[in-house]
């Protein structure tokens, strides 16, 4: 029999002694009759100078276990799996090399396909000398940079590997992301994370798996038109050159502007879809480890300390999103004259400061009412924070209460430069109140949080603007029979572990005949 145990409360010095809470749990059962393995680990930092892990446990045992209020029968629920579609030509194009191409691609290649990826953006060795440049010079590659390339926008960021639920997909993810050298302790950490070197380095181990089992993957190659003709991509026009394939699989980014609008004159289906913006505010991690773990130096044991909180009553629901300890703030621009941020760590996250995004939810009463109106409006904010040479605009969050010009030294980011700016001129002025009231909302769960914050904006690119709508059970674009949309820019994923598994569970459809 398969139970599940839920809840199971842990001081952090005692996260070794599980036999010992099955025991008290369980007095009079004969813990040899039972199984158990950690499914879920999650830290709990309410209680400040006392840590609690929080465990979720898989038991197989041969007896009944007694009733217990966090103890639940587990009966597996069957895995809806897409209906199968035949294909005859064993090279399929993928266009994008996130991680949703990428786990696409080695679904494929399980079935004995030989897909055919092209990235518009350099790999991921060149591409990243390509960012370091930026960030010291502000010369971009409007091509090749922090959101375009080899591994996605995720191989400058955090690393982050949540998933709201586990099923048969997320877990051969998992299984691949530990194959190619992530610790197993992803599988069951709550808030597991790589950095941004620790993807990197996957991402190299799988494009060489791919291309050993066949794959062809071409760099510097963008999807510029694609013809439709009876329900079907006819051609699909990459650096000039004409492909024909019996199906497309587009794996974009959330930042593919242009080939948004590109697929809508080809006549794709796209809807305007709700989003987040904000900004970045960093403090000190020295200060966060205090403010979350209270006394103590609870970071040795721990590692450095993250946050997450709400303001539901700010404008649509307003929170922290993408919080990076012992990282920096990034400039993660992809088009010349517009600014962005985006946060960034490496797998130590040994950086003196962390940092997070405030981001409120807007809609069309926000943003406009027409298609590319979403869109438009994240260029408009990008547009008003640019200045000379990518510089990042910044503002104490205490002076952004007050509107004051902030004069603060040696801003701790990865921008070419940093100048004091108004931060309010950045934003509508429907969306500066809801800032203010989320920051002392937030300063009254953690009391310093103002006048320890410092604020770069904006923050435009927490997920795609636009959906291209797909059939619910097929996955092709709707009326558009072999071409399919997938992942974060095809706004279905958000984050690096949904992103490659609505990568794998699409390439896991395809049979080769």
């Amino acid at each position: 029999m398969q139970y599940l145990l839920k809840n199971l409360r842990l001081p952090v010095q005692a996260e070794q002694n599980l036999s010992l809470a099955f025991k008290k749990l369980f007095p009079d059962v004969d813990l040899s009759s039972f199984q158990w393995q950690v499914i879920r680990r999650a830290l709990d930092t309410r209680k400040s100078g006392q840590p609690y892990y929080v465990y979720t446990l898989e038991i197989e045992s041969e007896l009944p276990l007694p009733k217990h209020p966090d103890i639940v029968y587990s009966i597996p629920q069957p895995e809806n799996e897409l209906p199968a579609t035949y294909l005859s030509d064993n090279e399929p194009l993928i266009i994008g090399t996130g991680p949703t191409g990428l786990f696409c691609a080695l679904a494929l290649a399980e079935k004995g396909f030989k897909p055919h990826l092209f990235e518009r953006g350099d790999p991921i060795e060149v591409r990243a000398e390509k960012v370091a440049a930026f960030w010291k010079d502000g010369i971009l590659d409007p091509e090749s940079n922090v959101q375009f390339g080899e591994g996605g926008a995720g191989a400058f960021s955090d690393g982050k590997l949540t998933c709201r639920s586990r099923n048969k997909v997320t877990n051969c993810v998992f299984d691949y992301l530990v194959k190619f050298g992530a610790p197993e302790s992803i599988k069951w950490e709550a808030l597991p994370h790589l950095g941004t070197d620790g993807i990197r380095q996957i991402t190299v181990k799988i494009r060489d798996y791919l291309i050993r089992q066949g794959c062809r993957i071409e760099f510097n190659s963008k999807l510029e038109r694609i013809r439709v003709q009876d329900n079907k991509v006819q051609q699909a026009v990459i650096n000039g050159k004409i492909y024909q394939a019996e199906i497309l699989i587009l794996a974009l980014g959330n930042s593919a502007r242009d080939t948004y609008r590109m697929l809508f004159d080809a006549g794709v289906h796209l809807e305007p879809k709700n989003f987040a913006v904000g900004l970045r505010i960093s403090h000190s991690q020295d200060w966060i480890n205090s403010a979350v773990y209270g006394k103590g130096n609870w970071e040795k044991l721990l590692g450095p300390a993250s946050y997450r909180l709400t303001a539901p009553h700010a404008g649509l629901g307003t929170y922290t999103f993408c919080m990076c300890p012992g990282g920096l703030i990034i400039s993660a621009s992809s088009l010349l004259q517009r600014n962005v941020t985006n946060g960034m760590s490496y797998s130590a996250r040994d950086f003196a400061f962390g940092n997070s995004a405030i981001v409120t939810n807007i809609n069309e009463k926000i943003y406009g009412s027409e298609l590319f109106a979403s869109l438009n409006f994240q260029e408009t904010l990008e547009t008003a924070a640019f200045l000379s040479k990518f510089t990042a605009p910044y503002q104490t969050a205490s002076d952004f209460l007050k509107e004051k010009i902030s004069n603060v030294q040696n801003v701790q980011c990865l921008f070419p430069s940093a100048k004091p700016f108004q931060l309010k001129n950045i934003f509508p002025p429907s969306l500066n109140p809801v800032f203010k009231q989320a920051l002392i909302h937030f300063d009254h769960i953690m009391p310093g949080f103002i006048e320890k914050g410092l604020l770069i904006a904006p923050e435009t690119r927490t997920s795609a603007p636009l959906r291209i709508t797909r059939d619910k059970i097929n996955r092709n674009c709707m009326e558009i029979n072999n071409l399919y949309a997938i992942g974060e820019g095809a706004g279905y994923a958000g984050g690096i572990i949904s992103s490659a598994s609505d990568g794998y569970s699409l390439g896991n459809k395809f049979v080769l005949k």
